[in-house]
């Protein structure tokens, strides 16, 4: 059922149910003056805007005298449409190798749920960018490694980690990829590739290259690994998986990857406490990763 609000107490109605969708069971609401001045509309629109949701058994509250008001009981399916919530858009990178064709796979075919609210996912490049395209709105949720989370977070960006995958659903580990057989280790006066907009690679790029002095050189994303190919730059470190991937052979080197950058997390803008509450609930983690190792193992196929 459609719920459609064209009376003049609607945005409030939006803006309570999106509070409501926020809180828990048992929770002390705000009080009226509290919801108005931060709503900045009437007292009484406020009282209108909650009566409508009482009365369709949307909330149920409970008065307990000075203590205030409780919310005890809420139907998530009408607190939803009330929100004039329709759907959910998420974006993670590219499928670029088995691992993340799995979890591109897992997400599809888990977030079905309860509430036959759809979920859709779209694809696109650069963590940094993902987030801020989230945070102006553009989609609801983003899929990026631990590390370019906690690196936005130490950026002051407004996300919140929802679900994490837990190690090597992101990737599996990190590689030196070098342009010559007879390279070991990275070394003074090479040049190093960055890839554009691959923050958190590029920060184990240079985590790895350490004090070493070399000339790092950026070019887009897809073209790094041609470059190493053609001797155009010396080295650069890679994700094992799409090198595992790769139409042409490459000499690499395995370094350490900590669960910061094999990690997949689930993020949020933090000021949006219902899709918060409402993806943690939708989103399992194990049926997530669980479809995911069989998409790696060959159990079945990628679907995304």
């Amino acid at each position: 059922m459609e719920i459609r609000l064209y009376n003049k107490n609607s945005s409030t109605v939006i803006s309570l149910s999106k509070l409501f969708l926020s809180m828990d069971e048992g929770e002390k609401i705000p009080t009226f003056e509290e919801l108005s001045k931060d709503m900045m509309v009437a007292r009484g629109t406020i009282q209108n805007s909650m009566n409508l949701l009482i009365e369709d058994k949307v909330i149920e509250l409970l008065p307990r005298g000075r203590k205030g008001t409780f919310l005890i009981k809420k139907d998530i399916q009408k607190l939803i449409q009330y929100a004039n919530i329709h759907n959910l858009l998420g974006a993670m990178s590219l499928p670029y190798s088995n691992v993340y064709e799995g979890l591109a796979t897992g997400l599809k075919m888990s977030l079905k749920n309860k509430y036959h609210l759809p979920v859709n996912m779209t694809y696109m490049r650069d963590a940094a960018k993902r987030i801020e395209e989230m945070l102006e709105g553009r989609y609801d949720f983003v899929i990026i490694s631990k590390l370019s989370a906690e690196i936005a977070i130490k950026r002051d960006k407004p996300i919140t980690i929802v679900k994490d995958f837990g190690p090597k659903t992101y990737l599996s580990s990190h590689v030196i990829v070098f342009s010559k057989g007879e390279y070991t280790k990275i070394e003074d006066g090479m040049v190093v590739g960055l890839a554009k907009g691959a923050n958190s690679q590029n920060s184990w790029t240079k985590r790895t290259c350490g004090n070493r002095k070399v000339t790092y050189v950026e070019a887009d994303y897809n073209r790094i690994l041609e470059l190493v190919k053609n001797r155009e730059i010396d080295a650069t470190v890679w994700n094992r998986d799409e090198i595992n991937d790769a139409l042409f052979q490459l000499t690499t080197v395995p370094i350490y990857s900590d669960e910061e950058s094999t990690n997949a997390v689930l993020v949020v803008d933090e000021n949006r406490q219902e899709l918060i509450n409402l993806i943690d609930e939708i989103v399992d983690v194990k049926t997530v990763t669980d479809i995911q190792k069989q998409v790696i193992d060959g159990s079945i196929l990628p679907k995304y």
